[in-house]
């Protein structure tokens, strides 16, 4: 059977809020890795997965979103109704989950089914919290300094 969706993107995240205007705001969103500050099992208070999706049809019966650890444990599971209100135009899901545990270091992976089992859509990394450093290869940070600059 064909995939009769697709995904644009998505993004893992601290929370997602909802404007008035439609439009969502994702908050502490992760670029690829969840930085711990201390070591694992950590407990995470909440977790939101953002997904944009293409649709053909407005009725997918059930969706599942899983994220699985190294080991093969599942750490969250999200399931529901896939209704949306039209495949005209792109389609989000918001997934939210919490409290969790992220058990130990490495890599999880993220899978995501509507009509069909799940399967691997990308992954993530749960790995120390080291401070970035001042310099860093084609960035250039700075401190931020009081007063104004003088010339």
């Amino acid at each position: 059977m064909a995939k009769s969706f697709k995904v644009r993107s998505w993004v893992l995240c601290d929370d997602v809020r909802f404007e008035a205007n439609g439009k969502h705001i994702l908050v502490g969103v992760y670029p690829g890795a969840i930085r711990l500050r201390k070591p694992p099992p950590v407990a995470v208070s909440t977790l939101f997965v953002w997904l944009q999706l293409e649709l053909t049809k407005v009725d997918y019966g059930e969706y599942e979103l899983r994220i699985v650890d190294a080991r093969e444990a599942l750490v969250a599971r999200f399931h529901g109704i896939a209704r949306f209100k039209s495949a005209d135009e792109p389609a989000t899901l918001v997934c939210s989950t919490g409290p969790l545990t992220i058990p130990d270091y490495g890599i999880y992976r993220v899978e995501f089914g509507m009509e069909t089992p799940p399967r691997l859509l990308g992954s993530f990394a749960a790995c120390p919290f080291e401070e970035a450093p001042l310099s860093v290869p084609g960035l250039l940070r700075s401190r931020a300094r009081p007063g104004l600059q003088t010339h």
